[in-house]
């Protein structure tokens, strides 16, 4: 295997959510560089229907930090509010999905991957109160908050041991279901 593609699989394989963050500050530069990869990312008819608010001082950290359940995530350096804009995003003709959420992971997921380069770890949290990081941020009516996502160094010895994960025979269909 070529080692461009090896370095490539072996950044998804070290990815982990990370829920412990060492006391330590994200430096400007790599922060910088994983918002530029939120910009980079792909979207459907590059309507680009996001929104990314970054709460990296403890004043703004402070203003949502309550409404994680997990302790560890109060201690994330940083914190990204990733919001949709459906009213921005492309909307499929025959049945009227919005991609606008699908958009917003797409771009979240490249920069989490990004972080990993970078020897960040980060998390994905979709358990808050949307409402209230809503109403607590200043988010207009006509966007949505997808989710919040911690980032920083991890804290701890991330896990070596895989998490089980379905076989490749039950998600993958060849022609038909």
């Amino acid at each position: 295997m070529d080692e461009r593609l090896k370095s490539f699989y072996e950044l998804y394989e070290r990815r982990k959510s990370v829920r412990e963050y060492a006391d330590r500050l994200v430096e400007p530069e790599k922060l910088e560089r994983l918002l530029a990869s939120l910009n980079m990312a792909q979207s459907a008819a590059n309507r680009q229907p996001w929104h990314f608010i970054v709460l990296s001082d403890d004043g703004a950290r402070d203003r949502i930090k309550d409404l994680f359940t997990k302790e560890g995530f109060r201690r994330a350096p940083v914190l990204i509010v990733a919001c949709a804009e459906p009213g921005q995003a492309w909307v499929r003709k025959t049945d009227k999905v919005n991609y606008a959420w699908v958009d917003v992971a797409i771009a979240v997921t490249e920069m989490i991957g990004a972080a990993t380069a970078e020897g960040l770890g980060a998390c994905w949290i979709a358990a808050i109160d949307a409402a209230a990081v809503k109403d607590r941020l200043g988010v207009p009516d006509n966007v949505d908050v997808v989710a919040v996502i911690a980032l920083g160094y991890p804290g701890e010895e991330l896990r070596k041991e895989e998490k089980p994960r379905k076989a490749l025979a039950e998600i993958i269909h060849y022609g038909r279901w």
